[in-house]
């Protein structure tokens, strides 16, 4: 699997799916790699003495190595993009296609819900309830109708 890195988005390609998708990038992960080419000394961002990085996952297990952080596994990005989108509300389905999922019970697998999102989730039926219940905004709510 590859990623190329485009203005607004990575273009993964060579994907276990045999799909290539594209993952929006937010501000932060925009502003790293424009600030990563200014100090390179040649024409990729990511690189060394101005040759390329060959794998992601060799900066990633120095990184754990100098951070002295043990049990860690390169899958673990992936999980926890998975699982913050979902805690921040992100519905099933984009998680699914960010994550290039083809089927949606892999996708559930990173769905975690927390117990305040639970509890904001059953106040939604509050703001419904009152719309169709409040017989001040809605003078109309208490008449009956026919449904044939």
């Amino acid at each position: 699997m590859s990623g190329l890195l485009l203005a607004d988005h990575i273009l993964v390609e060579g994907t276990k799916n045999g799909e290539n998708r594209r993952v929006p990038m937010n501000e932060k992960l925009t502003a790293t790699p424009e600030s990563a080419k200014k100090e390179s000394k040649g024409e990729y961002v990511f690189s060394e003495n101005g040759k390329p990085y060959g794998d992601v996952k060799t900066g990633w297990w120095t990184a754990l190595e100098k951070a002295k952080i043990e049990g860690s596994r390169f899958h673990d990005l992936r999980h926890t993009f998975g699982l913050r989108l979902g805690m921040k509300g992100v519905d099933i389905r984009t998680i699914q296609e960010l994550m290039g999922h083809k089927d949606i019970k892999m996708t559930i697998r990173y769905s975690h819900p927390t117990p305040e999102q639970k509890k904001n989730a059953v106040k939604v039926l509050d703001l419904s309830h009152n719309v169709f219940h409040n017989s001040e905004h809605n003078p109309d709510s208490h008449k009956v109708v026919s449904i044939r």
